[in-house]
Formats: C-alpha cells, structure tokens, sequence
C-alpha cells in the first residue's frame, strides 16, 4: 500500500487527483494480491474480494493520515 500512496502523492503533485486516477493506483495495487490467490476456485476469490478491497483502502487511508500527522 506504500507504494499506492507514493504513486498518490506524485499524482497530487501535479494537482488534486480525480476518482478515476484513484481508482487506476488502487486497481494496479490489487494485481499482486490477486496474483496470490488466482490459483484458488474463482468462487473463493469472489467473496474475498471486497474484503481485501475494504482492507487495502483501510491500509491506504491509514497510512495517508499517518504522513499527514508527521507533517503537522
């Protein structure tokens, strides 16, 4: 998730970043996830899906507010 928010961060450089880009950074951070479990039945991936989905935006905001508190 370091890495999502890195690509975040140089995305908000630039200026504020749409939902689209949001969702592009958080789409190519699920790849290795996904990569983990291909081999599993695809009904077994389905229900976890929205689990690791919540999980990874969790991580991802959490750690953004941990870079802004370090800041202020």
């Amino acid at each position: 998730m370091r890495e999502c928010l890195e690509t975040w961060v140089l995305q908000a450089q630039a200026g504020s970043v749409t939902v689209e880009a949001l969702e592009t950074i958080l789409a190519r951070a699920t790849v290795p996830i996904l990569r983990q479990v291909e081999e599993r039945p695809p009904e077994l991936v389905v229900a976890l899906l929205p689990s690791l989905i919540r999980t990874m935006l969790a991580a991802f905001v959490e750690v953004m507010a941990e870079q802004r508190a370090s800041k202020a």
